[in-house]
Parts: structure tokens; C-alpha cells; sequence
């Protein structure tokens, strides 16, 4: 069989990496569809395709394309067998292409994207998590719809196909190969999006497209609390409870100097096969986070999520976005009794001076129940079932 990957950034990798991976060994033709009409220069330059991850089971095909019509006139000529994208079919390719298209969960984007219905209409399949982003899915394009009768027959939840690379990753070799303490507790912070998520959606345009302005900026268009202050009292607690700061911020979002400092260690976005995400997870005792879908990933590696909640107009959230799915609300994927701890960011300050990593616990039946209802599976075999569907309804 002969599928397609659409890498329209070279992050995609750490969604797609353990499908491409599982289909090697199958031993299919898979081809990674890199798009270079991608800008190297804008505000996520720094995603330009042009990595080539090595794989254990085989080497796929790389092909460079240049935007959507060359796609098409491509996919029209010699079809695959089959697309797998992290994106909504393009509107411009799939209506000409015999190829059938399979849309896979990527965090929290599938369910809120607006192209949703469209989305729906052109997948011949679409992968989620599990049947709980099921129904948020069909809460946004509209239950007792037309479309909804579509998605009903469409939405398979296969789990999470990234983790099924975390049993492989062995939490001593990674504290080797980063250079992270060997016997002290790692706390796992992923920073406020300070760039990316200024309250007002025309500062937040101009501040990608002026990276000079930015960093002036930071400091006075960041969140309302004090970071500077912030980063200090987290640090405090590290120090209280002998454990290593470790940081995993994004290139779109640079650590300011501070916190660089304040950091046992520092880590940008790669490597993407296997995520760098992961691989950290496996190491830490507990994962501080703004609203970070990475909740999901390190619940399920065993890992204690912390969850500061900052106002949803603070994360430049919409009221569909806050209601769905970022909100500290009990039985939401940030509030989770003995698995996600949610407090709201106003309580940091002092509550960092007198908690303890015992008042975040993780706890084996909570993590079984929380993996059931948000991952759907606990088996490492989220690809298999990805690709099972994929062939399925190829020969259908």
C-alpha cells in the first residue's frame, strides 16, 4: 500500500512519527509530503520541512512539493493509495484526487478547527482519541445535523498514536543524554505562551510579524501576574522539594533570560521523532503548565499535571475554546481528581511557597480512568489501530 503524509511543518513529525513508523513496518510504501511553499521567515520559520527523521523499521520517501496546486495536479496524475494529514483535507486537492483522505486528532486542534464541518464532509475517515473528543467534535459542527449523521458513520477513536513510543523511551538513558540530574526529581515546566497568546488578536498578529517588537514587548503585553515573580517562586519550590527545574518552551515563544537562568536545563522544540515532550515526561515527578494540551501526554506516561488557570480572555481564548475544552471545570482534561490538578494562577504566588510535590499525587486508578475517558486506550497499539482503519476503508 502506498499512503501519503502531509508535513506541512516539520513539528508534525511528533503526531505522525509513531503512524510512519508502524507503516514502515508493515512494509508499505510511505512517502512524507513535505510542503516548501512553507515560509522560512515568518513567525513559525523555524517549521520549515525540511527535516528527514531516521526510523527504526525503514526509510521513507521524501517528496518536496511547492503549495496546494502543484499537490493537486500531483495527487490527480498518480493518486496514493491513501492521505493521512494532521489538517482538513484541502479544499484545492481532495475534490480531484481518487485518494481516500484520513484526518488524525492533533491535540484540541481537530475539534475546535472551523474547517471542522468542512473537514468532515471530504475525510473518508477521521482518527480521534477517544469518544469523548467524539462528541465535542460534534458539538461544534452541530448535533442532529446532516453533517452529524456524516460524522456519526466517519469518527473512529483509535487513542493517541504518539504514545506508543513512550514504553520505548528509557527515562536513565534520556537523564544521560541531556545531561539532566540523575537522582533528583525533575519538575517539567512548559512556560506561558507569552508571544503567542496576547489578549488582543491584532497584537498578537503584529507581534509575530515584528519579532524585534516582541521582545520589547514581552514584558508589558505578557500575562497580568508577574512571570519574573513567578518564575522566582517556582523555582523556590524546586528547591524546597530538591528537585531540578526543566524547561520545554517553543522557538515561537522564547524563554525570556530569567527563567533561562532559573533553569536546570533548557529545552526548544526537537527532537520530533521521538518528541522531545515525551522523552522529558518519562524523566519527571510532575508537569506545570498554562492550559497545555501536554496534560493528556503526561498523564498517561504517569506523570502529575499541574494546571495554573489563567482567565480565558488572559490565553486570548474564545468563548468556544474555553468552554469545550481550556477550562479548570472538574472532569475536563486539566481537573482530574489524583491524576490533573488544576489551581487558578492567582493562587501561584503563595501557593508555590507552601506546596509540596505530596500534594500533587498520581494516583493508579485516577490515571486508569482519566487515559479511558481522554485517550481512549492504555496499549501502545494507537497506530495499528489508525492504520487498521486506514485499511479498511481502502479495500472498501
Amino acid at each position: 500500500m502506498r499512503i501519503a503524509f502531509l508535513i506541512k511543518r516539520k513539528n508534525y513529525y511528533r503526531v505522525l512519527g509513531a503512524v510512519i513508523e508502524e507503516a514502515l513496518r508493515r512494509e508499505w510504501r510511505v512517502e512524507c509530503w513535505h510542503d516548501h511553499a512553507h515560509s522560512r521567515t515568518n513567525w513559525k520559520g523555524h517549521e520549515f520541512p525540511d527535516l528527514e527523521p531516521a526510523f527504526r523499521s525503514g526509510a521513507p520517501v521524501f517528496v518536496p512539493y511547492q503549495g496546494t496546486p502543484e499537490l493537486a495536479e500531483r495527487f490527480e496524475v498518480e493518486p496514493p493509495d491513501a492521505v493521512i494529514s494532521v489538517d482538513a483535507p484541502e479544499p484545492a486537492v481532495a475534490p480531484v484526487t481518487r485518494a481516500p483522505w484520513f484526518w488524525l486528532q492533533f491535540a484540541a486542534d481537530l475539534v475546535l478547527d472551523p474547517a471542522a464541518a468542512r473537514g468532515i464532509g471530504a475525510a473518508t475517515a477521521v482518527g480521534l482519541y477517544s469518544p469523548w473528543w467524539a462528541r465535542r467534535l460534534r458539538n461544534n459542527v452541530g448535533e442532529g445535523t446532516p453533517l452529524d449523521a456524516a460524522a456519526r458513520r466517519k469518527l473512529a477513536t483509535v487513542g493517541m498514536p504518539m504514545l506508543d513510543l513512550a514504553p520505548d523511551i528509557d527515562p536513565d538513558e534520556v537523564r544521560w543524554i541531556y545531561g539532566l540530574p540523575r537522582q533528583r526529581p525533575v519538575v517539567l515546566y512548559l512556560p506561558f505562551p507569552l508571544l503567542s497568546t496576547p489578549p488582543r488578536p491584532s497584537l498578537r498578529g503584529l507581534l509575530r510579524r515584528a519579532p524585534r517588537l516582541a521582545r520589547v514587548a514581552r514584558g508589558w503585553l505578557g500575562p497580568p501576574w508577574n512571570d519574573r515573580r513567578f518564575v522566582e517562586a517556582l523555582r523556590g519550590f524546586c528547591e524546597r522539594n530538591g528537585a531540578a527545574l526543566v524547561v520545554k518552551s517553543r522557538r515561537k515563544d522564547p524563554s525570556p533570560t530569567y527563567l533561562r537562568r532559573a533553569a536546570a536545563a533548557h529545552f526548544l522544540d526537537e527532537p520530533y521523532h521521538p518528541p522531545v515532550i515525551l522523552e522529558l515526561l518519562r524523566c519527571a515527578a510532575l508537569c506545570v503548565h498554562f492550559y497545555s494540551t501536554a496534560v493528556l501526554e503526561a498523564v498517561a506516561c504517569g506523570v502529575p499535571s499541574l494546571c495554573l488557570g489563567p482567565a480565558p480572555s488572559d490565553m486570548g481564548l474564545d468563548a468556544l475554546n474555553a468552554t469545550l475544552i481550556h477550562h479548570g471545570r472538574e472532569g475536563g482534561i486539566y481537573n482530574w481528581s489524583g491524576a490533573a490538578h488544576w489551581r487558578p494562577v492567582a493562587e501561584a504566588l503563595d501557593g508555590l511557597g507552601r506546596w509540596g510535590l505530596a500534594d500533587f499525587p498520581i494516583e493508579l486508578p485516577a490515571r486508569k480512568s482519566y487515559v479511558e475517558r481522554f485517550l481512549g486506550f492504555d496499549d501502545a497499539k494507537s497506530s495499528a489501530r489508525f492504520l487498521d482503519l486506514v485499511a479498511g476503508r481502502v479495500r472498501a
